[in-house]
């Protein structure tokens, strides 16, 4: 995960070394370049004096590039705390604003069969709640860790809570789309570690619980025209336990927010 990576940079960074952090869009196997590579090395191993340590601070490959960009800081200075809002008229569709949340509280029913890409669909609404933003009027660049906060409760004893942040254009046809070509970021939680990461605790049946947790670190653009959608569920088929279905969790809206990392 991407995390990862960003701690070992920070905590390099922390300790006085030089560090530069690159991202790509894949997964492993895709490298920095051939040249940085070896002058880094060439450079922290054998003493050559080629500048690699001047070079910029953070290189990243936007979503359909192949070739990185340099920054001079990963997250981009910029980037300022944007709090949003869950807003709900009882339906499992809502809206994502800037405005103060709904005091209701909406259920929904894990399925571990499906997808994410199905959940978007109206067909599923039980299986989840999605939030819209409205259509984006100009660029919306994300740079650093977006952190989500809910409040919620289960019918289980335990249960897996999966949050995903996607972006799609006006008319778009789910039935042509991937989710690679929507999915800005991901985050995951176990509701029993909600009071430490380290040890989980048993759910009380209808009992609400804070949890507050971060996405993957990201820097992107989302382009005027889309809209950004938070999309919550519980079991992720991709990267979390699969249980049963049948859970059914709750979320208490008026609590819950999320804050975006945006370069004004």
């Amino acid at each position: 995960m991407a995390e990862h990576s960003f701690r070992f940079y920070e905590q390099a960074r922390r300790m006085g070394l030089t560090a530069k952090i690159y991202y790509n869009q894949m997964g492993h196997g895709y490298p920095p370049p051939f040249w940085m590579m070896n002058k880094w090395f060439t450079h922290y191993l054998h003493g050559v004096d080629n500048g690699i340590e001047k070079m910029a601070n953070a290189w990243i490959v936007s979503k359909g590039e192949n070739e990185a960009h340099p920054y001079k800081a990963f997250p981009n200075p910029n980037a300022k705390m944007q709090r949003m809002y869950l807003n709900g008229d009882g339906k499992n569709t809502g809206v994502l604003s800037k405005q103060n949340g709904t005091e209701a509280k909406l259920s929904f029913t894990d399925d571990a069969s499906l997808t994410a890409l199905q959940l978007i669909s109206e067909k599923y609404a039980a299986n989840r709640l999605l939030f819209w933003t409205k259509t984006l009027e100009s660029p919306l660049h994300l740079s650093g860790t977006n952190r989500i906060h809910v409040q919620v409760a289960s019918d289980k004893p335990a249960a897996n809570l999966s949050v995903y942040l996607i972006a799609v254009p006006e008319n778009y046809n789910p039935k042509k789309i991937k989710i690679e070509d929507i999915i800005v970021n991901r985050a995951w939680a176990d509701p029993q570690n909600y009071k430490s990461i380290a040890k989980g605790e048993a759910l009380q049946a209808g009992n609400f619980y804070d949890l507050e947790f971060n996405f993957q670190p990201d820097d992107q653009i989302i382009p005027a025209g889309y809209q950004l959608g938070l999309l919550i569920f519980s079991s992720d088929k991709e990267f979390t336990l699969q249980p049963k279905k049948g859970t059914q969790l709750t979320i208490n809206l008026d609590p819950s927010w999320i804050e975006l990392m945006v370069v004004e």
